[in-house]
């Protein structure tokens, strides 16, 4: 009964961690954003929707039950988690990297080219990878 609202949980935040870091991506990488502030406000959401993604997946899983790894679907899962941990790492990185940044220079200040497009990397590594767990899950969902 409560597998549906989780998964339901699950889709909508990967939506908006998918199109929350392609946004940013775009925008830095365009000009359109030149300051700090927007992906500061951003990472708290982004890591917010981390823990969300991360409670409602073990709870897809737990309504799934068990998966062997001997099997398709198993092996799959496991490549899944291993891109999920790297993704995690990545963002880690990502996070210090803009907290480094923050300490040069003033959140509302104009970004130097330099720091706009390490920016505009690191988000669009972020979401290239989100969209790869993306097609993972579709193969999980439909085989």
């Amino acid at each position: 009964m409560t597998a549906l609202p989780i998964r339901t949980l699950h889709v909508l935040a990967m939506a908006v961690l998918v199109g929350g870091t392609t946004v940013l991506w775009y925008s830095y990488r365009c000009g359109t954003i030149a300051s700090l502030a927007p992906a500061k406000q951003f990472e708290w959401l982004f890591w917010g929707g981390v823990g969300v993604l991360v409670v409602t997946g073990v709870g897809n899983l737990g309504s799934l039950g068990p998966p062997g790894p001997g099997t398709d679907w198993g092996r799959t899962l496991l490549v899944k988690l291993a891109v999920v941990v790297a993704l995690l790492g990545g963002s880690v990185v990502r996070t210090l990297l803009l907290v480094q940044i923050g300490d040069r220079v003033n959140t509302f200040d104009d970004l130097h080219l330099v720091h706009r497009r390490t920016l505009s990397r690191a988000y669009g590594a972020t979401a290239a990878v989100f969209l790869g767990i993306v097609v993972l899950a579709e193969v999980l969902a439909h085989g």
